[in-house]
């Protein structure tokens, strides 16, 4: 996890443009708040356990929630607290802690604290079976009875596509093998577990929750990019899509082929 940290701390800028770099990148954005808002309380304190610079936080609090933000990286975080400051002063204080942290461990935390959960992409970077079901645990027990737990991964059937169209060298390669047998492989160095959307619906229930709903985060855009980007040039048509890509999300077929998949599930009452 200190090479995870490392790669952000060099890239926390990244990491906070990387949702706004190009059209196609902002839909992950966009499903992602639609679906969250969807299922969050109107008002509440919120975890985002691994949210990086903030994104996702800093937007919580511009609509009204209490929220505090834990990551590995020291440099996403005081990233965080440069952009909390651009904001008005009613959404500053919103923003309640930023805390050095990891998934696996939240014992800074007392049992049922938070109404809601976000965990948006950490798993990933957990490749033993067991330090996921950890790290799940963990998300599950400090949301309160009947709260929502909010989970993104990486999704496997897009990396393999990826690597068709980007590495077509590396079919034959060992580690490619590897990938397809357990959705493990490396990523800048790292470690990472692409999901199959089943693969996630088990974890979770096997730590408690109710699967409420899975989407997946780039819609019917996956895989899509240049006509994507291409088409935000007509607001008009720009708006269709987005309302298609909206409604079909949770379309198992668009989930399991999606890069980035959402989880959201109920911790029962």
């Amino acid at each position: 996890m200190k090479s995870v940290a490392q790669i952000y701390d060099e890239n926390a800028t990244g990491e906070w443009r990387r949702l706004e770099s190009a059209p196609y990148k902002s839909i992950e954005f966009l499903v992602t708040m639609d679906r969250i808002l969807k299922y969050l309380p109107r008002t509440g304190k919120v975890l985002d356990a691994g949210g990086g610079p903030g994104r996702y936080a800093i937007e919580l609090c511009r609509r009204g929630y209490h929220v505090v933000l834990l990551d590995l990286s020291e440099e996403c975080l005081n990233l965080a607290k440069k952009k909390i400051l651009g904001e008005p002063k009613g959404v500053q204080e919103r923003l309640m802690d930023l805390v050095a942290g990891d998934i696996r461990n939240l014992s800074g935390f007392v049992d049922n604290s938070f109404e809601a959960v976000m965990c948006l992409d950490p798993l990933s970077y957990l490749c033993e079976v067991e330090e996921r079901r950890k790290a799940a645990s963990e998300l599950v027990r400090v949301t309160k009875p009947g709260g929502v737990v909010c989970i993104a991964v990486r999704g496997y059937l897009a990396v393999l596509r990826h690597l068709l169209t980007r590495f077509p060298q590396e079919l034959l390669d060992a580690s490619f093998g590897d990938l397809v047998r357990t959705g493990d492989t490396l990523v800048q160095g790292v470690p990472v577990h692409f999901f199959r959307a089943q693969e996630v619906c088990r974890l979770t229930e096997s730590v408690g929750l109710v699967t409420l709903e899975m989407c997946g985060c780039e819609g019917l855009s996956t895989g899509l990019e240049e006509a994507t980007d291409a088409l935000a040039e007509d607001t008009a048509r720009w708006e269709c899509w987005m309302d298609l890509v909206l409604k079909t999300a949770s379309e198992p077929a668009v989930v399991d082929m999606a890069p980035h998949m959402l989880y959201i599930g109920r911790k029962p009452d």
